[in-house]
């Protein structure tokens, strides 16, 4: 080989051997960048969720106001018919003593 072509190769070599260090360089550098954008990741995920599950418990919520309207509904009807039963049944009794007053 000749002093040129050994000098060349040897170039190659150092050129090589910066390359890497460079690359280690920028390698060490992103680390914080990369572990900063999968924490990002992370949260956008966990904020997804959140929406997702704030949406679910919206709807559930509002089932349960239709179903709560529909028990007060029912308790009205239900007041209803015991005051119409309590009626009848305060007659009834009315009429009993009544007849039971006149029988005896």
């Amino acid at each position: 080989m000749t002093q040129s072509t050994e000098n060349s190769g040897a170039a190659v070599k150092e050129a090589a051997n910066r390359l890497q260090r460079a690359i280690k360089t920028l390698e060490t550098s992103l680390t914080p960048i990369v572990s900063k954008v999968s924490e990002l990741e992370r949260q956008v995920d966990a904020s997804k969720s959140f929406e997702n599950d704030r949406a679910r418990l919206a709807t559930e919520l509002d089932e349960a106001k239709a179903r709560e309207d529909e028990f007060k509904e029912r308790e009205k009807e239900f007041a209803a018919l015991a005051n119409e039963t309590t009626a009848e049944l305060d007659a009834v009794i009315s009429q009993v003593l009544h007849v039971l007053g006149d029988g005896s």
